[in-house]
């Protein structure tokens, strides 16, 4: 009898010891836990727009639409010149849009004329700019400017001034402008400002080609 209790006493500890081992801590179920969620990429702020796109990059700018032609309010630069050898009509404006402008205003007779134009052939060697000459004595006809232009080898526009354009210099330069062996000059510059050069002097080409760069 005392055998029999000794094995019931042991049974029962044993089963007490297998629910204490099997029980989760604290009393509660056990419960599976879930597997853990991945962190999402980091995005680096700096990175520019391109690096987190598919569209293809973009470089440069548009290409600038053509440029305006320059307009000047000016109406000396805006009056229609007519060259006498080739009969084609032309404004110092347009010129002036392309390079400098050097005027001088003339005459066939006039000998201070002729050696300043002489300078003026040399200096198209050494600058770009145009050459204008305007022919002021009203005696005078487009045939002989001709055939003078062609003699002395000038190749630029030539032009007999009208009553018109012979007026429009004097009220703005002076009745100096218009007596040609005071070899009077015009400086048109390509930002349509006009600078009557000092009268009675005689330009070397380098010092033309110094104004029409300056």
């Amino acid at each position: 009898m005392t055998r029999l209790r000794s094995r019931l006493a042991g049974a029962l500890a044993i089963g007490l010891l297998l629910a204490a081992c099997s029980a989760p801590a604290g009393g509660e179920p056990a419960t599976a836990s879930a597997p853990p969620t991945p962190a999402a990429p980091s995005v680096d702020a700096t990175a520019s727009p391109q690096a987190a796109s598919d569209e293809p990059a973009v470089s440069g700018a548009p290409d600038d639409p053509d440029p305006t032609p320059v307009a000047f309010d000016d109406a000396l630069l805006a009056m229609e010149l007519r060259d006498v050898r080739s009969g084609e009509t032309f404004t110092l404006g347009e010129l002036a849009a392309d390079a400098p402008v050097i005027v001088e205003t003339m005459a066939i007779w006039c000998s201070n004329c002729r050696q300043q134009m002489g300078q003026l052939t040399e200096a198209h060697a050494l600058a770009d700019f145009h050459s204008v000459s305007i022919d002021v004595d009203p005696t005078e006809i487009a045939e002989d400017l001709v055939a003078y232009a062609d003699r002395e080898g000038f190749d630029w526009p030539f032009v007999m001034a009208d009553a018109e354009l012979a007026t429009m210099l004097r009220d703005r330069f002076g009745t100096a402008v218009l007596q040609p062996p005071g070899m009077p000059k015009l400086l048109i510059r390509t930002d349509g400002s006009v600078e009557l050069l000092p009268l009675g002097d005689l330009l070397s080409a380098d010092e033309i080609a110094a104004l029409v760069t300056g």
